[in-house]
């Protein structure tokens, strides 16, 4: 009966509306506004230009679509539209990156000589008809080209390269042939042709996958100067491998001729565009919109880059004409390549996004069919590193706009993301960072078939239509707004904590003994406790959009609001109790509270206070692969369960090693096994990425 009176108190207080929950007018006035102006056609034409250069890949090709976007943005009337760069050279570093060397290719075509086969098979590979057939970065080769044996690589295991008569050969395989740099010179092989491609595309027979690394490392991208520079790569669809593979099978001798015209250069720059909507605000402060240019793809990200051009310029137009006001915060854009155009942007403006960049959207998206089921909007949310009130308010908007607009479209919220230019929202930057995704079943990612013909204007003009009403609603709130975003937050937060409840409720039911029901109440407690903690930071975020002279009084306006997520907090774990108690009393176990061991590597860990130097995260181009530790692929992307990744944000020059590891295993879910925390510290302190420090000296 008592967990029954729990729970129902627990329903009330979640369904129970929070002080501000109504929604602003501002809100609908703005959809208004955006209504009549925002144009997907115009949108579409943007990504056209943009896509008429970012196709071929190359460094003169990348300054050109940079040139176009500042072009987009000066006829928007963009107060600032400047073109930066960075040098292309191999060595420079970008926080923790290193710059990749510039490279450009006239012509690269690959055709089999020898036997005669019908023209579809003979000519497998020609840049210019197809870029997306030279793996990014090949090396040339003599004028006249190179006539060799094809030979095949059955497995995906590299060892079978030294029992192939491969020397002075061209292999085709199946295996992902970026990551098969390194077995060149190993082998003596020229290079490679390969027909891998991402599972949702496995079925196009005639696509292939479009391949923008080059690197010599486990995990490594695009070319460096740590790389070396031989060898080249050809991307072919599936039908023209198996049609290879049944000649060489059956023993036929196939004789095929490779030309690459390509060079390598390190007197270039990588460019990069930042672009200003200058907002009211005295203060300086600033929203960043941020999507990458320079891929292949006219979805992936042409698109996204179009929607964002589309959305800013849009907005600025209805300020100048007086028909929504200027925001309180300039809307700033950064578009450059992916990450290593960002990263140079960071290097140079720490400060400003620390101090002065209130929240950031990324929006690396496709805009293919609308009308296809699978093209539905996805927004992802923060990681636990930066709990914030914008993984409430961004999910309003796009339910409003979807009710008022839309009703019968999907959508979904996800948890956070990198593998792109997410990684603002890491604590050493601070920026709370939302990306946008419209999923179209990923059949277009990175192959072929991403051409400028699939991308659909309406569904750029959602793109556009969703970021520009966000990042009005960002740039303008102030302290008017805040008790509308502390309910949306409040009310996210009642839902997250009782979520973490239940999910510990499904672990404590497992339990079959009083040992592990115990320490599934031990987990369970903490977990709730942490999650709840999460959000209530997040509801203190808010006071980031009061003026600096106003800070204080926003904490009090909030601090109900933190007192509720907390009331909320200890109602789940009394819940949570209950729920262990009658499943003890239902399996007549005795709750056996765990006894934890401290080791010598939790006294070792307990004594070590790690302090790290550069933002972002951890590329590790520099340090030969033979001296890593605990790692076996490079850790530049993060993910939960990406121990180095995941455990380089929580270091903050105060937290020890034990309780950087207890935060990894929080938000991942499960324990940090197979990896040694202690000694993967110590080699990057080797290389100079951390400093370890004793608890003494961890707050300087």
């Amino acid at each position: 009966m008592r967990k029954q009176i729990f729970a129902c108190a627990a329903l009330l207080l979640m369904l129970a509306p929070a002080p501000g929950a109504a929604g602003p007018d501002e809100l609908s006035q703005l959809f208004q506004a955006l209504q009549g102006r925002i144009s997907g056609q115009r949108a579409r034409d943007y990504a056209t230009r943009l896509w008429t250069h970012e196709k071929w890949f190359t460094l003169p090709a990348w300054r050109r679509a940079a040139e176009t976007a500042r072009t987009i943005m000066t006829e928007r009337g963009f107060d600032e539209a400047d073109l930066l760069g960075t040098p292309a050279d191999g060595v420079t570093k970008s926080c923790a990156w290193t710059n990749p060397i510039g490279w450009d290719v006239k012509q690269a075509t690959l055709e089999v000589v020898e036997p005669p086969v019908p023209d579809e098979y003979r000519y497998l590979c020609d840049y210019q008809d197809n870029p997306t057939s030279l793996n990014a970065w090949s090396a040339p080769t003599p004028p006249e080209g190179i006539e060799t044996e094809l030979v095949l690589m059955e497995t995906a295991d590299p060892e079978e390269l030294g029992r192939l008569d491969a020397r002075g050969k061209i292999v085709l395989t199946s295996v992902y042939t970026r990551g098969m740099k390194k077995q060149l010179g190993r082998f003596g092989i020229l290079g490679f042709v390969g027909d891998s491609i991402e599972e949702a595309t496995a079925g196009f027979v005639e696509a292939n996958q479009w391949l923008n690394g080059w690197s010599d490392m486990p995990g490594g991208w695009w070319l460096t100067g740590h790389d070396s520079r031989n060898g080249f790569g050809f991307s072919i669809s599936r039908k023209k491998a198996d049609y290879l593979r049944s000649l060489l099978r059956q023993g036929t001798k196939v004789k095929v001729r490779a030309r690459v015209d390509s060079r390598y250069y390190t007197d270039g720059q990588l460019p990069y565009v930042v672009g200003l909507v200058r907002g009211s605000d005295p203060e300086g402060d600033e929203i960043l919109v941020t999507g990458h240019i320079n891929e292949w793809g006219a979805n992936d990200n042409s698109a996204g880059v179009s929607a964002i051009l589309e959305a800013v310029g849009t907005l600025n137009d209805l300020i100048g004409t007086g028909k929504i006001p200027r925001p309180r915060r300039s809307l700033r854009v950064l578009l450059g390549g992916e990450m290593y155009g960002s990263l140079p942007y960071v290097e140079k403006n720490l400060r400003r996004l620390q101090d002065k960049t209130v929240a950031a959207v990324c929006l690396d998206t496709g805009a293919e069919d609308y009308d296809l089921a699978t093209t539905a909007v996805n927004l992802y949310l923060n990681p636990n590193a930066c709990p914030t009130f914008t993984d409430a308010l961004f999910p309003e908007v796009l339910r409003r706009y979807y009710a008022r607009y839309a009703p019968e479209r999907r959508w979904s919220i996800e948890p956070f993301l990198m593998g792109t230019d997410t990684y603002f929202c890491e604590p050493m930057i601070g920026v709370p960072t939302n990306l946008v995704y419209m999923n179209a079943g990923s059949r277009l990612h990175h192959n072929s078939l991403d051409t400028i013909e699939k991308v659909d204007p309406r569904s750029l003009r959602e793109l556009s239509f969703i970021a520009a009403a966000y990042l009005h609603s960002v740039a303008d709130a102030g302290m008017d707004d805040i008790p509308f975003i502390a309910g949306l937050t409040l009310a996210r937060a009642r839902i997250v904590i009782a979520d973490k409840a239940r999910e510990m409720e499904l672990r404590a039911g497992a339990a079959r003994d009083g040992a592990a029901l115990g320490q599934a109440l031990a987990d369970g407690l903490e977990a709730i406790g942490y999650g709840t903690g999460l959000q209530e930071t997040a509801l203190g975020s808010i006071a980031r959009l009061a003026p600096a002279g106003r800070r204080t009084e926003a904490r009090k306006l909030l601090a109900p609001y933190v007192r509720q997520a907390g009331e909320m907090g200890g109602l789940m774990k009394r819940q949570f109790r209950e729920t262990v108690a009658a499943r003890a009393a239902a399996g007549a176990l005795k709750v056996a509270a765990p006894v934890r061991a401290e080791g010598a590597w939790e006294k070792e860990a307990a004594s070590l206070v790690p302090r790290r130097f550069q933002p972002g995260t951890l590329f590790l181009e520099e340090v030969p692969p033979s001296e890593w530790r605990e790692i076996r692929s490079s850790p530049h992307w993060w993910s939960r369960g990406n121990w180095a990744a995941a455990a380089y944000w929580w270091i903050d020059g105060r937290r020890n090693v034990n309780e950087i590891k207890k935060l990894c295993e929080l938000e991942a879910g499960k324990p940090m096994e197979g990896f040694d925390l202690i000694a993967y510290l110590r080699f990057l302190e080797k290389y100079g990425y951390v400093k370890l420090a004793g608890p003494s000296r961890g707050a300087d």
